[in-house]
């Protein structure tokens, strides 16, 4: 599977700098792994972007099952 790449928004309405800050903590916390503004704002998108997909995919077999 091919992975797109996000190109990180300097200032992006996504993630605040306390979020990708949190993110990174996180990281270091959980996994020993140090990561930078980018690499922690491509992870945490691609994360809610794994989320989004689960939700809508629940949703729409919860639906199917009516």
């Amino acid at each position: 599977m091919m992975v797109k790449r996000i190109e990180p928004i300097k200032n992006n309405s996504i993630f605040t700098k306390e979020e990708i800050e949190e993110f990174k903590q996180l990281a270091l916390k959980e996994y020993g792994i140090k990561l930078t503004d980018e690499q922690a704002f491509e992870q945490g998108y691609a994360l809610v972007s794994l989320v989004e997909t689960v939700i809508k995919k629940t949703i729409n077999m919860r639906r199917r099952k009516l």
